[in-house]
């Protein structure tokens, strides 16, 4: 089954680090939920039926900073013209400072039934080099107001190889944040993206990125303490107890469809991957002009496909060889079977019971491995 993600572009204060599409200029937030509903409005027109969807994922920028009846309207109209699967799991993405008890008991009596609480990090000089606008204090009790409101499924964000971090900075973080029992732990190592602040940063030289053996000795860490309190490490970054796998972001790891909406949103529906216009004024302007919001949309090719099966396969749970037989016809043991005995040798993958899977180690590695079988590939087209 399909799920739905909606971009809601708005935010507080722009993080350093942050590269997804957000606006710190509240006052348009009116208008984008009336020009989201007629962006809903004007895609149903593409639809021959009332799909089933199995999961509605709000992310951001901060959704958080919606008010009830906003996120109501926006509910009301997805149900004009899509069917919810009967055990959906709604996500949004909240930041601490934004929520209140009142407000998620509301949201969740509107059907919203997982939380996912940008904590980064428990160190105050941490998120202050971060740019986020909370203390630890204020983290922590969000994930408290979020179980009074009555939510037994909690995520938490947290990023670690900060510069300068040690492994004893992430310990204090992952301990304290241990004692609350989230339900789901996503831990990003941090990215400098072009055109952050913090990229900028880096290339002025005023702050360094950690060498690969902290970087290593710090995910080995994370990945360690988790697991010892009982977390199941179901994909690179993504960590959750029994029964707590996100599963909005399984149905994208799975090669599954989502429809999408909001400024920057990217879908994936019948083998097209489209994405819409980053800046806010463009999509006014379309959807006012009854026209989809739409800047890019490409036609995967087999190759694509296989190289991104390939790409999810080893970053989650591993690939079933014989199941990529069948759906692509390659061999991709025997086009590659020296690069993957080398592999198991290093203890980077293990080959086994019908499955390829990286190891812990390998996962430190996993773009590099994943770009050289890929390599491996160069007659498929």
């Amino acid at each position: 089954m399909p799920g739905i993600y909606i971009h809601i572009p708005f935010c507080k204060k722009k993080c350093s680090y942050c590269d997804f599409f957000s606006i710190t200029d509240l006052q348009g937030v009116e208008r984008f939920v009336r020009s989201l509903s007629k962006e809903i409005d004007l895609y149903s027109t593409q639809l021959n039926s009332k799909p089933l969807v199995n999961t509605v994922f709000l992310g951001g920028g901060t959704p958080s900073l919606l008010k009830t009846i906003q996120l109501e309207s926006i509910f009301n109209k997805l149900k004009q013209y899509y069917q919810f699967n009967d055990e959906l799991e709604y996500t949004i993405e909240c930041n601490p400072g934004t929520i209140d008890k009142q407000k998620l008991s509301e949201y969740k009596s509107l059907g919203v039934n997982r939380l996912s609480i940008g904590i980064q990090s428990l160190i105050p000089k941490e998120l202050g080099f971060l740019g986020r606008i909370h203390n630890p204090e204020e983290a922590l009790n969000a994930i408290t107001t979020g179980r009074e409101a009555g939510f037994d499924n909690i995520s938490t964000d947290i990023i670690f190889s900060l510069p300068g971090q040690k492994v004893s900075d992430i310990q204090y973080t992952l301990e304290n944040l241990l004692e609350y029992k989230p339900n789901h732990i996503s831990a990003y190592n941090l990215t400098f993206e072009k055109g952050t602040p913090l990229f900028n940063r880096m290339q002025s030289g005023k702050v360094h990125r950690n060498d690969d053996e902290t970087d290593a000795e710090i995910f080995e860490y994370v990945s360690d303490k988790l697991a010892y309190s009982g977390y199941e490490q179901y994909e690179v970054s993504n960590f959750a107890f029994d029964g707590k796998k996100c599963r909005h972001n399984l149905n994208y790891w799975n090669g599954g469809e989502y429809f999408a909406f909001g400024p920057s949103a990217h879908g994936f529906v019948n083998g097209t991957r489209y994405w819409n216009h980053r800046n806010l004024k463009k999509y006014f302007m379309m959807i006012d002009d009854n026209s989809l919001p739409v800047e890019g949309s490409e036609v995967l090719t087999k190759r694509q496909m296989l190289e991104e099966r390939i790409m999810l396969g080893l970053r989650c749970e591993g690939l079933n060889p014989e199941k990529l037989n069948s759906e692509f016809e390659i061999d991709l043991l025997s086009l590659n079977q020296e690069l993957i005995n080398n592999l198991v040798n290093e203890k980077l993958m293990e080959n086994g019971n019908q499955k390829l899977r990286l190891t812990r180690k390998g996962y430190l590695l996993s773009d590099e491995i994943i770009t050289k079988i890929c390599a491996g590939l160069s007659n498929f087209k």
